[in-house]
């Protein structure tokens, strides 16, 4: 990357992969947007060979290596550039040929400057690098607190992979979009000087996209410890990574000895830490999490000389509320939550906090656990920790995935709160004993994953290098905590924020906006939901029945899409923790797609796929589907034994169809013909719980398809259910089926619907047979396995069930649905975009700056004057499908093109001897059966 800074007019130029971003300041007022006080920057793109070809002959060329954002200090603006980095990370890589290399890097920042845009009056500064000015630079550059933070050592930014994610969220694949759409904004902390790029990119043509990524304009900046430590040798090398990331949520209160917790239920001095091992045949990850103790507190000065103590604000009732929010964000990011509280009780006001601390704990429903140790002996005596502890680290399990056969093999469904009182050495130190358990648990049961006394070493002096940088930034604040306090507040104060005019794009959208009929319309896609409890087994035999029934309803009887939902497609035992079994997993999605393959003859693609124990969801797509399918995310929730196993829970994939939001969500509730409110329970649990990226809800989806295992009876005896399977009285049934009437009541699953049921209960019956359950339990059967769908936009079509797949005690059951989706045809948009654009540069040629500008602020859209003047008949091309066409022209009323001008059809016959067909309808474009000319004799005879 390169700055370019010219001196007058004064003007700043960062460049990157031949694409250049030039920001200067508005000359127009009126450009500001709304009533704003914020100061307005022009941005310019263009190619760097543009740059000199636009008399632009004054710049001076610097190299940097990232552009950390734009600022307004003292009611200057400034671009703060990274001009000095150390790569100090690579949590993955890749081994061929005795060679490493890195497939994700993380580069530590040493040196920033920032460059003011209204003047040159500071450069001298950042162009004279003697020691003396840097010491004046610090002291009178408006930004010199600034670039003395963000300089410290402590700040960090990876170009490869979304740093604000933990691996098991962002996944093994990088894309910007994904990193942008799904980022954990709350870790960047030049999120503020940063989000003007952002909607920048957003709004530059397709075209120009993958040389604007290229570039890498966008740095997303975290605060903590990133290091990475190798281990083994050339030939079995081994990598140990160490992420920990600090918070912004309450920067005003963070470091300091006060607060705890807002009442929006941000708390001070927040850090997830990550570990990331890697071999050549795994990948493995573990998050844990600290904090300061989420109530409202401070600390104040004791009755004896130079001593401290702890004085609750709010009494635990009054902090509920913003208790209860901070453990429900903390949920919707790490699943199943433990507390650590590490509060000693030294006195009579720590017991009172940790008092309160629990009580809340338990109002919540959260695992507290009360560690009473010192640091020294925690380290000596781990297993006095790891004793109450053990339970929680084999439920939350780890993320494990097998690079050599590509596959997933464990997930971490849950993570510890470490809580303290501004302490950092306990909480790492429990940390470290944490990670190092899970890390001895998790390998055994990895073949070929050995912890040898090298890679122990290189874990511990890790979590010792994140215990000093992390005490370094807390030493810090507390040398000067108003200095701190200020220049936070600085960096994320929406008045320091400048916004960005790009006249060109602006333009380029309103013209996008204005013709989007013509590359949006609406389709009919089908989608096929199959619900099946395998029972343990992993049969060979036929599913053809299930997966291509008989009656769909779908024309030829193929979907668009497959949601294929298993439940006990594993026997869970207790003390495993990598609760995924990867080859059921593998086995069934091979079978399935093997199936669609075979019969459709045509490629289908397994879009996504999530696993909760025995809890399996697969996804699939047709090719000519897939490339509309796009924001794919996954979440599991446990709800077995309180939520602690996952034996029973859900698994849900969110994804857009271009832009429509669907949901699916597979489950297992509780059993049990008694066990009504425990099911309800689940419900509102998973329903509550799942949540994806920017807090989505299962509800906030245009389609939602519930299925699985619901495991709802019907309350009649035995014998009465059964005589009535035998006369087919299904409606008897259904009148005392449970599901039904919680839904009649608007308890469970209000707001979905589920088609008439015209088949037998689907369980329990005697596997290998037809027959209903035999055995001494002699179950009485039911209707426990559902398909469910919410959202106007999901219509159902079929409802039934696969009766000769017996090799499990449950019957498979599908659903087929026809949804109706709008589409945005990217490729359309892109051309039109395009099109667009050159044109735009076609009528810049010749112009100066000033009229090119003047000629983007016009009212009339460049899109007019394309179809005013016939230069490229974009629009007439690009007909919205299925648009209903007007009445044919008449002397009243008539077709019309651009400008007035009027639609005129000369018809070469001769009246006298030819008249128009009577029998065609009186609009020529209404579809018609008949092969008659619009023109016949006037001798012709209707008839």
């Amino acid at each position: 990357m390169k700055l370019f800074v010219r001196k007058s007019p004064r003007a700043i130029a960062v460049a990157s992969n031949d694409y250049v971003l030039v920001f200067e300041r508005s000359k127009d007022n009126k450009i500001a947007q709304g009533k704003s006080t914020q100061p307005t920057i022009i941005v310019k793109t263009m190619s760097e060979s543009m740059l000199v070809d636009n008399d632009f002959l004054e710049w001076s060329a610097f190299p940097i290596k990232g552009l950390l954002g734009i600022i307004q200090v003292k009611s200057l603006v400034f671009i703060g550039l990274i001009i000095g980095v150390k790569e100090v990370a690579r949590p993955r890589w890749k081994h061929k040929d005795g060679r490493i290399r890195g497939l994700e890097s993380i580069y530590q920042i040493l040196n920033v400057n920032f460059y003011c845009l209204d003047s040159a009056v500071y450069d001298q500064w950042l162009y004279n690098i003697s020691e003396i000015f840097q010491e004046k630079l610090l002291d009178e550059h408006p930004c010199g607190p600034l670039k003395k933070l963000f300089s410290d050592g402590t700040f960090y930014y990876s170009m490869d992979f979304d740093i604000t994610n933990v691996l098991q969220e962002r996944g093994l694949k990088n894309r910007t979009e994904n990193i942008i759409e799904h980022q954990e904004k709350k870790f960047i902390w030049n999120m503020n000087l940063i989000s003007e790029i952002v909607q920048l990119r957003g709004r530059i043509t397709p075209a120009e996209l993958p040389v604007f990524d290229g570039g890498q304009f966008l740095t997303f900046v975290i605060r903590g410890f990133c290091k990475t430590i190798a281990t083994g040798d050339h030939e079995t090398p081994t990598s140990v990574t160490l992420i920990s990331k600090m918070s912004t949520e309450d920067h005003e209160n963070s470091l300091e000895l006060q607060s705890g917790i807002d009442d929006s239920g941000n708390v001070s001095n927040f850090v997830e830490s990550e570990v990331i091992i890697q071999t050549d045949s795994y990948l493995f990850a573990y998050v844990l999490t600290r904090g300061d103790v989420p109530l409202s507190w401070e600390v104040v000065e004791g009755q004896l000389l130079h001593s401290k103590k702890v004085k609750l604000i709010k009494s635990p009732d009054r902090t509920q509320s913003s208790f209860d929010k901070h453990f429900d964000e903390m949920a919707s990011r790490y699943g199943d939550l433990s507390i650590v509280n590490l509060t000693k009780v030294r006195n009579s006001s720590h017991e009172v906090l940790s008092s309160a601390y629990r009580d809340c704990a338990d109002l919540k429903g959260i695992r507290f656990t009360s560690v009473d140790y010192s640091a020294d002996v925690l380290t000596k005596s781990p297993h006095k920790l790891l004793y109450f502890l053990k339970q929680d680290i084999y439920e939350f399990g780890a993320f494990a995935y097998d690079i050599s056969r590509g596959i997933y093999v464990g997930k971490q469904t849950g993570t510890f709160r470490i809580s303290a009182l501004n302490s950092t050495g306990k909480p790492n130190v429990v940390s470290m004993t944490i990670s190092r358990e899970v890390l001895d648990l998790t390998t055994d049961e990895l073949d070929g994953f050995n912890v040898t006394n090298n890679l122990i070493k290189r874990h511990e002096a890790l979590w010792a290098d994140n215990d000093f940088w992390l005490q370094r930034i807390y030493n810090k604040y507390q040398k000067n905590p108003a200095k701190c306090k200020k220049l936070y507040s600085l960096i994320f104060s929406v008045t320091s924020k400048v916004l960005l005019y790009d006249p060109l794009h602006a333009h380029i959208s309103k013209c996008l906006k204005k013709v989007k009929k013509e590359f949006t319309y609406e389709k009919d896609i089908t989608i096929f939901a199959g619900t099946f409890n395998v029972n343990g087994k992993q049969s060979n035999g036929e599913i053809h029945e299930w997966i291509f029934p008989i009656n769909t309803d779908i024309p030829d009887g193929i979907a668009d899409m497959y949601i294929i939902g298993l439940q006990e497609v594993v026997e869970l035992t207790p003390g495993h923790m990598l609760t995924t079994d990867p080859l059921s997993r593998q086995f069934w999605e091979k079978k399935i797609l093997k199936q669609l393959i075979r019969k459709t003859h045509s490629k289908y693609i397994c879009a996504g796929s999530n696993q909760l124990g025995g809890v399996l969801l697969l996804l699939y797509v047709s090719e000519a589907e897939h490339s509309k399918i796009k924001r794919i995310e996954c979440d599991v929730k446990k709800t077995g034994f309180g939520g602690m196993s996952a034996n029973k829970g859900a698994a849900a994939i969110r994804f857009m169809y271009s832009t429509t939001k669907f949901c699916f969500v597979v489950s297992h509730l509780a059993a049990g013909l008694e066990n009504v409110e425990q099911r309800h329970s689940d419900y509102k649990t998973i329903m509550k719980n799942i949540r994806f990226s920017r807090d989505v809800r299962i509800k906030d989806h245009d389609g939602v398809i519930w299925m699985g295992d619901f495991n709802y009876r019907i309350l009649l005896s035995n014998e009465e259910v059964r005589r009535a399977i035998s006369e087919g009285n299904y409606t008897k049934l259904l009148e005392k089926d449970q599901l039904n009437q919680q839904m009649i009541a608007g308890e469970s699953f209000p707001y979905f619907n589920e088609m008439e049921i015209t088949f037998p209960p689907t369980y329990k019956f005697d596997p290998g047979t037809k027959t209903y359950d035999t055995s001494e339990k002699m179950r009485i059967p039911a209707w426990t396995d559902r398909i469910l769908s919410r959202g106007e936009v999901i219509k159902p079509l079929c409802y039934g069930y696969a009766e000769n797949i017996v090799f499990s005690d449950h019957r498979p059951v599908y659903a087929t649905f026809k949804a109706r989706v709008t589409v945005i045809d990217e490729e359309k948009r892109a051309q039109l975009s395009r099109i667009i654009h050159d044109r735009l540069k076609q009528m810049f040629a010749g112009l100066s700056e000033e009229e090119k500008d003047t000629f983007l602020e016009e009212s009339e859209l460049i899109v007019d004057k394309i179809e005013l003047k016939g230069i490229s008949p974009v629009v007439s091309k690009i007909k919205k499908v299925k648009k209903k066409l007007p009445p044919p022209s008449s002397d009243i009323k008539k077709w019309w093109i651009g400008n007035g001008k009027q639609v005129k059809i000369t018809l070469d016959v001769d009246p006298v001897k030819d008249m128009l067909n009577p029998n065609r309808p009186v609009n020529p474009f209404l579809p018609n059966d008949t092969n008659d000319s619009f023109i016949v004799p006037r001798n012709h005879q209707d008839g």
